[in-house]
C-alpha cells in the first residue's frame, strides 16, 4: 500500500505566496524610511541590509510564484512544490 501524497490547492499556494511577497516588498519599504529617519533607533546601513535582504525574499517569492503558476492542473502534490522551490530558489 503507497502512503497518502498530500495535495495543495494551486491557488491556495498561488495566494499564500503572494501575500508572502507582497510582505516583504513592505517590510524593504518600512526598512527604507527607517533608514532615512533622523531620529531612528536602528543604524542606516543595518536598515539598508534588512531591506536588501527583505528585496532579495520578495525576488525570490516572484520566483517561486512564476514557478507555480506554470504547473499544470488545479492541484499541486508536495513533491512537485518541494521540486519547484527548490528549482525556483535556485538549489
Amino acid at each position: 500500500m503507497t502512503a497518502p501524497t498530500a495535495l495543495y490547492a494551486r491557488t491556495h499556494l498561488d495566494d499564500h505566496t503572494l501575500r508572502q511577497a507582497r510582505r516583504a516588498l513592505h517590510t524593504a519599504r518600512y526598512w527604507r524610511q527607517e533608514a532615512s529617519a533622523p531620529l531612528s533607533y536602528y543604524r542606516p546601513s543595518q536598515c539598508h541590509a534588512w531591506a536588501r535582504q527583505a528585496l532579495t525574499d520578495a525576488a525570490r517569492l516572484r520566483r517561486r510564484l512564476t514557478a507555480l503558476r506554470a504547473l499544470p492542473g488545479r492541484y499541486v502534490t508536495r513533491e512537485q512544490w518541494s521540486q519547484t522551490t527548490a528549482r525556483a530558489d535556485g538549489h
